[in-house]
């Protein structure tokens, strides 16, 4: 028997495969909405935990006293005086250097050829380090093997044409909040061999770290102290977990008993020994004593 289909049976199926088409399409295109959605709030969820800027933010405030390895000091005006000099000069011209890539904005003396900073910069590098607040009063200062001069008519800095200057480069690796203040814990990198003879600016170790205090003034955090990290160089690390920890007192005692036993059985074996050896002396002594009697026996017999 041959089956038919009536039109009003083949419009309902039509329409049946063209509901299933649009339903098909319509569940890709929510499936494709739901996975860039996901991405996106992975995307946004990752980059509320990345801190990489706001790291790269601090590294370029602090190179400067990192530079000088300054002494550990609560309160901005504790600071030593040279070391907020050489940091705030050298840190400008470090900053310059990052940001513009050199110096071709700039004017040299004609006479020796320095680089002239203006002292409004170094004024702004201080502003975005200390705050706004905090003024330095300008002049020379002499360092280890150079002086840098300050010429009152230019209110420019004069800098000495050199290679490297300072100890140390930053890299900052933690930051986390504690009491109130910003924790800015910095690596320290050398920036020379030992015998400061070889440059050696391929190195990432930090060989110690310390710990940049700030505090929020006016919505924006400023310096205010240095103290020592609780964050220790690796080779300090692992020389702190290579020592043994102390026995406790109960176990000295034990090791004591020990010893002593150990002490009298070996006293004990030692005097066991010492007999057989006296007991063979007395033996050979009797014997040679019997043999001159022996000898006397035989002559009267004879």
């Amino acid at each position: 028997m041959k089956n038919t289909i009536t039109p009003e049976e083949h419009a309902r199926i039509k329409r049946r495969r063209w509901r299933q088409t649009l339903g098909l399409l319509i569940t890709v295109l929510v499936l494709i909405g739901f996975i860039t959605v996901l991405r996106a709030g992975v995307g946004l969820v990752a980059n509320l935990f990345d801190d990489t800027a706001q790291k790269q933010e601090y590294e370029d405030k602090l190179e400067g006293l990192v530079l000088f390895d300054p002494m550990p000091f609560d309160g901005i005006e504790n600071i030593d005086d040279l070391t907020l000099r050489e940091a705030a000069v050298w840190g400008c011209v470090y900053s310059i250097q990052e940001t513009q890539g050199g110096f071709d904005n700039y004017n040299t003396d004609p006479e020796t050829e320095q680089l002239l900073l203006p002292s409004v910069e170094v004024d702004a590098y201080l502003a975005k380090l200390l705050g706004p607040g905090f003024k330095l009063t300008h002049r020379s200062f002499d360092m280890e093997d150079m002086t840098v001069e300050f010429d009152e008519t230019t209110q420019c800095y004069k800098i000495p044409i050199t290679g490297t200057v300072g100890y140390y480069r930053a890299t900052v690796v933690k930051l986390f909040k504690r009491s109130g203040k910003l924790h800015v814990t910095v690596g320290y990198i050398p920036t020379a061999s030992a015998d400061d003879s070889i440059i050696n600016p391929s190195s990432d170790t930090p060989t110690k770290y310390m710990d940049y205090l700030f505090e929020r003034q006016s919505g924006s955090w400023y310096l205010t102290g240095l103290t020592e990290s609780e964050t220790k160089p690796e080779s300090a690390a692992s020389s702190a977990a290579a020592q043994p920890e102390p026995m406790a007192e109960s176990d000295v005692q034990d090791a004591i008993l020990a010893t002593a036993g150990d002490s009298a059985a070996a006293d004990s074996a030692a005097a066991s020994a010492v007999q057989p050896e006296a007991q063979a002396e007395a033996g050979a002594d009797s014997a040679v004593a019997e043999a001159p009697a022996a000898e006397d026996a035989a002559s009267t017999a004879a």
